[in-house]
Parts: C-alpha cells; sequence; structure tokens
C-alpha cells in the first residue's frame, strides 16, 4: 500500500498542467482529472489535465472541453485561444513535443463550429515521456505576425510537470 500512495504522489499529474499568467490574457485548468484519451494498457484509470489561455474572448467552456466549441463559437476576429492537454499513453517513443507555432501543423476547425483563423496543432510527449502532450492554437482570423507572436508567449506560459 505504501508504494502504491508513493507512485501516486510522485506521478506527474500530482502538479497539473497550467499556464503561467500573462498579461492580457484570461487563463484555466481542470486539475487531474479521469482521462477521455484511454484506455491505456496497464493502467486501470488513465489521467490528464487540461489548460487553457484566451484572448480577446471570455473563456466559456468546462476546462476538459475539446474543442471548446462554446468559446470559439464567439471568437472574434483578433481572438486567440490556446488549448493544452497532458494525458497518460502508452509507452511508446513519441518525439518531445517542441513548444513553436512555427512547428504547427494548421487543420481546418472544429466540430460543427466554424473557426475563421482555423487550429493549429502541436503534439509530442512531456518531459521524459512520461506523458503524451497535445497542444491547439485557435485563431479568430487568418493569423497576423502580431497575433502568432502573441500566441508564441502563451505557449511560453504553459508548465509540463516534471516526470518525478
Amino acid at each position: 500500500m505504501v508504494e502504491l500512495v508513493a507512485a501516486v504522489a510522485l506521478a506527474p499529474w500530482a502538479q497539473p498542467l497550467r499556464f503561467r499568467p500573462l498579461p492580457g490574457w484570461q487563463r484555466g485548468a481542470s486539475g487531474t482529472v479521469d482521462s477521455s484519451y484511454g484506455p491505456v494498457p496497464e493502467i486501470d484509470s488513465p489521467k490528464e489535465s487540461t489548460a487553457w489561455m484566451a484572448k480577446g474572448v471570455r473563456y466559456r467552456d468546462r476546462p476538459t472541453a475539446d474543442p471548446p466549441v462554446a468559446t470559439l463559437s464567439r471568437l472574434p476576429r483578433q481572438g486567440i485561444v490556446v488549448f493544452a492537454v497532458i494525458y497518460e499513453s502508452a509507452r511508446h517513443m513519441e518525439r518531445r513535443i517542441v513548444l513553436r507555432l512555427d512547428r504547427a501543423r494548421r487543420y481546418p476547425c472544429c466540430d460543427g463550429t466554424y473557426v475563421a483563423g482555423g487550429e493549429y496543432g502541436l503534439a509530442g510527449a512531456g518531459p521524459a515521456a512520461a506523458y503524451s502532450v497535445i497542444v491547439r492554437v485557435y485563431f479568430g482570423s487568418p493569423p497576423t505576425r502580431s497575433m502568432r507572436t502573441q500566441a508564441q508567449r502563451a505557449l511560453e506560459q504553459l508548465e509540463l510537470p516534471a516526470p518525478r
């Protein structure tokens, strides 16, 4: 029993995902919750943690909404939303995530909600491949250089938990 308690306390889930404050941005997080990204072999109850930042729009979704449709449906032209999730996954050789917007892939967006600027996605492993990471950046219009710079600053505020 002591080993189990120690293992839980040392897991990255002991320190949930979050963004550091950034002037002009709202932020929020889910804490650690049961994962919707499962099932995961050899893990009975996989965990996840989400965090978000929003500029120019009030965040209207529950913290784990992926995508945050209620918020995106009201995203103004200059609005930006950055959504991140970490989750327990099967141990495979995933490359470490690089939190640089210029490395993101562009996707059409989103589950029945039109987002003029689309979705930019990054994915990879967290520190020591202890968990998987997905980051999505949404723009209310095709992003200008200024909007990209603002989104990159938000990405730089993301704190990925240590693998412990």
